[in-house]
């Protein structure tokens, strides 16, 4: 086996791994997607109905800021929804920018990659690669602060309902929840509150705030928040109450987590098996995979050996991804 085959095949393994494992470290709890699109498209539809933009009055503000040119570059194919992600993983960063410096560094990857394989086909993988690992990252960071938030949602609605059974508007409520708490509900609430006075109807500022943070339990709360607005009763209890039922809900995840753990551990052992086998043989008889080495198709071999990891790790998160 040449050195060149063995970079190339080192390179294809590891890249099977990482993708598969991205596959497996995704959460193995969640909220079925289709009841999260659909409650989410009810109060999309509030913004609709009140006649807004969609367009938060915050970034609206963002942009007014920016020059010309970089106006411009925010607004290209694909930049509003990369600005989203940033914004849901808590990051400051100019769309456009980003996008700018991930592909220049992938670019160069490829450039070396070119100049030590002369291979086309490892050239553009090495591309799309390092070109996704930005976006790969973003999600992990919006998963984090996803967590975060769902996590610090149940003491804040303790602590809007304490404000508000000693007085305090809603408005100030969140307001409070705002300073007293750390990020990243802090900041969410706290543009929250910032579109309410400047003018943003209360749906619709939670709308866009579900934008933001496309939590199902941020979501039940601003449904009880906006029936509660139109038909009257008691704020407090209500939060209260999701409180709970949020507190409960995360207990049945741990607990869900800590029964799937072994699934997970056992998945980990299936897909690493192969690779484990391959060493081990490589090692007890190094003519073994001679065969394979010399055949024109080997590279063929390592694509289809690439293919059936990744669907493999793809079957597996779907068995152990528990609705809940």
């Amino acid at each position: 086996m040449t050195s060149d085959m063995t970079l190339v095949f080192v390179g294809l393994v590891f890249l099977t791994v990482f993708m598969a494992s991205q596959i497996l470290v995704l959460p193995t709890l969640g909220t079925s997607r289709t009841d999260s699109r659909k409650l989410k498209q009810r109060l999309e539809g509030i913004v609709h109905a009140h006649g807004d933009s969609e367009t938060s009055i915050i970034k609206a503000k963002y942009l007014k800021r920016l020059g010309p040119i970089e106006r411009t570059l925010e607004y290209l194919p694909g930049m509003p929804a990369l600005k989203t992600l940033l914004e849901q993983a808590g990051k400051q960063h100019k769309a456009y920018r980003f996008a700018l410096i991930s592909l220049l560094f992938a670019a160069g990857i490829a450039t070396v990659v070119w100049l030590y394989f002369h291979d086309p086909i490892f050239t553009s993988g090495a591309f799309v690669f390092v070109t996704i690992l930005p976006i790969i990252w973003l999600k992990k960071q919006k998963n984090k602060r996803l967590d975060k938030f769902e996590e610090q949602l149940p003491e804040a609605l303790q602590m809007m309902s304490r404000a508000l059974q000693t007085g305090y508007p809603f408005t100030e409520c969140m307001k409070i929840v705002a300073t007293e708490m750390s990020e990243p509900i802090s900041v969410e609430f706290g543009m929250t509150y910032e579109e309410i006075n400047y003018g943003r109807d209360v749906e619709v500022a939670f709308a866009l705030m579900i934008e933001r943070v496309p939590s199902l339990s941020l979501i039940a709360m601003s449904t009880a928040i906006i029936i509660q607005r139109e038909t009257g009763g008691n704020l407090a209890e209500v939060l209260l109450k999701i409180s709970a039922v949020l507190n409960g809900r995360f207990k049945l995840q741990r607990r869900i987590k800590t029964l799937s753990a072994d699934g997970i551990f056992s998945a980990w052992i299936l897909l690493f098996l192969p690779l484990g086998l391959f060493g081990l043989l490589s090692l007890m008889a190094p003519d073994y995979f001679k065969p394979v080495y010399e055949s024109p198709d080997r590279l063929m071999y390592l694509y289809i050996f690439m293919g059936l990891e990744f669907v493999a790790a793809l079957w597996i998160r779907v068995i152990i991804t528990i609705d809940a």
